[in-house]
Parts: structure tokens; sequence; C-alpha cells
């Protein structure tokens, strides 16, 4: 043999010797790795943002006429039913002011019918008569406002819900339509009440599904519905509020639980998936997998990240033409190294 072509061959086997093993010095085993398939679905890349449990319909309660507060029997916190009184006014002056009224329809009342008699007997003229006339009439509707506001003196329970706030206390001098109660329904229906930059504001339409979970009900996702998003943002935080709708359940739903929501808006794209646990040197949307070359090597593929799943990266580009990644064993691998498959792909 040429001492050339000797010399070519020691060197190609010290190379392969090399490469083959580790910084011991000794033989590099193969790492044993488990393969997961590549799959390829059109999803919407969700929004994700956080917010608080409120009421369906959150109402401020208060007393039609102003006086002095005489009792109030709810407290924040209270769940109460349709109908039930929740605070009432003291009634002197009111039922003086309707029985004022009343007798001023009963006065009327009879001088319609003494015109009435006098105009039969052409004593009293037509213009007196209707002059009586609209007189009872206006007496009428004193006496309807005087029961209104005496019927309306007390607050009741718009429908079955808790009182969320206590705004008024017994004794005080309320005026007309000042709140005395912030009242949340308490039906089956809840609403989680979210922050959106103008970004992703104009991606999430009335009608997207999502996806809400609460640090009070670990483990637990609750599917949803986007109800409604504001056309202008707040004054104050500069965030577009939507409102996501979420059923109880068998849960105990109270206002002001923290959540996180994931709204997924009605356009799509097409993302290849992965598990989480195939990604490796991850930085921010940056990171890399591997995968299984021809020759039972490791290859790193860097790729990018758009978002996650419950389980699964979906992943924008690098994996264009690769059917299968290392999950099992992939923070062990090295690029170049070899691998050895153990198992079928799943």
């Amino acid at each position: 043999m040429h001492r050339s072509t000797f010399s070519v061959l020691i060197l190609l086997l010290i190379a392969s010797g090399c490469g083959r093993r580790g910084p011991d010095g000794n033989p590099r085993q193969a790492v044993p790795v488990r393969l997961s398939p590549v799959s390829v679905r059109r999803l919407a890349e969700p929004v994700r943002t956080s917010g608080f449990l409120s009421s369906q319909a959150e109402i401020r309660l208060g007393f039609k006429t102003g006086g002095v507060i005489g009792r109030i029997d709810a407290h924040e916190g209270s769940r109460v039913r349709a109908g039930q009184v929740l605070a009432s006014l003291q009634l002197d002056e009111i039922r003086a002011l309707a029985d004022q009224a009343r007798q001023g329809f009963e006065k009327a009342s009879r001088d319609f019918e003494r015109a009435n008699s006098l105009f039969r007997d052409s004593v009293a003229t037509l213009e007196q008569v209707q002059d009586a006339e609209t007189g009872l009439n206006v007496a009428a509707a004193n006496l309807k406002i005087a029961e209104y506001n005496l019927a309306h003196s007390a607050v009741t329970a718009p429908s079955d819900g808790v009182v969320l706030k206590r705004l008024a206390e017994p004794h005080e001098l309320i005026g007309p339509g000042h709140p005395v109660f912030l009242f949340g329904t308490a039906g089956p229906e809840w609403l989680v009440k979210i922050g959106l930059s103008d970004r992703d504001a104009v991606r999430v339409s009335e009608g997207d599904s999502a996806s809400v979970t609460f640090d009070a009900f670990p483990g637990v996702r609750f599917s949803g519905r986007v109800r409604r998003v504001a056309g202008a943002p707040d004054p104050m935080s500069g965030v577009f509020e939507a409102a996501v709708s979420v059923r109880r359940g068998r849960h105990a739903f109270m206002d002001g639980l923290m959540a996180d929501a994931d709204v997924f808006p009605a356009g799509t794209r097409e993302y290849r998936l992965v598990p989480v646990e195939a990604l490796v040197e991850a930085d921010g949307g940056d990171a890399a997998v591997y995968a299984v070359s021809p020759d039972s090597t490791a290859r790193r593929i860097a790729v990018r990240v758009g978002f996650f799943t419950d389980d699964s990266a979906a992943i924008v580009s690098g994996l264009d033409t690769v059917a299968a990644v290392i999950t099992e064993g992939a923070a062990y691998c090295a690029d170049g190294a070899a691998v050895r498959v153990i198992g079928p792909v799943r």
C-alpha cells in the first residue's frame, strides 16, 4: 500500500474513533430516545390575557324617592331571592303625602259631581264642569304618583342574586335614585371581564371561543365565548375591555375571582404541533428540537414557536419536512450524537 494512502486511512480511523468517544475517552454509547409525530393543524393563535369574574348583570339599586333610611336588611355577600326586601325608608312623610293626595282626589271627585249636578239644573256653566273635570284628573294623577312613591319606598331584589356592595346605612338621608346596593344576578352564566391591547382587540370579535381557568379551581378549564368587545379603550388604562361568558356548573362562583383566559379568534393558519417536551434551548419564541437522521444520529433543528396549547407547541417554521421529533431523551442529545430509537413513534 502506498505510504500516503496508508496515512490518510489512519487519520480517518482516528477521526472516526474520536467522534464516537466521550470527554473521558471512553466510546460514546447511543442515547436511547423516543419519537413523537409532527402533526399539522389549522389553528387560531390564542390571545392570552387575564381578568376577573363578575355577575352577568350588575345593577345599582336605590329608592325612587328621597328620605331617611329606616332599615337595611342585607349586607355585602348576602344571597337573596327575587322580590326580597333589602332596605326601606321611614314612611311618616311619604304616607302623609299619600294621604294628602288621596284627600285631594276625594275633594276633586265631589267638586266634579257637584258641578255636573248644577250643570244639569242649568245653574253651572259648561266651563265650570270642564274645570272641575280637569281638577279631578290632576288630583287622580297626584294620587297615582303618591301611591307609586309609597310602593317604591323599599328596595327589593329584582332577581335571585347577591349583594356585591352596600353603599348606605340606616338613618342616612338619601336622595332619589342614589344607589344603596350594588346587586349582581346569580344565574348559571357569569362574565369574565378581560383587558385587550389594541393589537389584540382588532383580532377578537363577539362570538369567538375562549378557555378560562381560575386559581380558585385548579385543574378545571371552563369553556367560554366572547360576548362583547369595547369600541374604545379605557381612558385610564388604555386597554379595550371585553367580556367572556362562562357557565359555573357546580362550582361556587364569586365576584372578583381572578381568571386567566385564552381567546381564539376566528382567523386560522397552518401550524405544526409537537409535544412540549420535544423543545430544548427555548428562548422566547426561539427553540430547537431534535430529529433522527438516517445514520441514527441526532439532528438539531432550530424552530420558531408561535404559541402553546395544553400539551403541545405550535411551530411556525422549521419543521416543514420533518415527520417526527425526539421527545424522551431530547435533553441528553447533541447535534450529531448517536441515538437509539426505542419503541414505535407515538
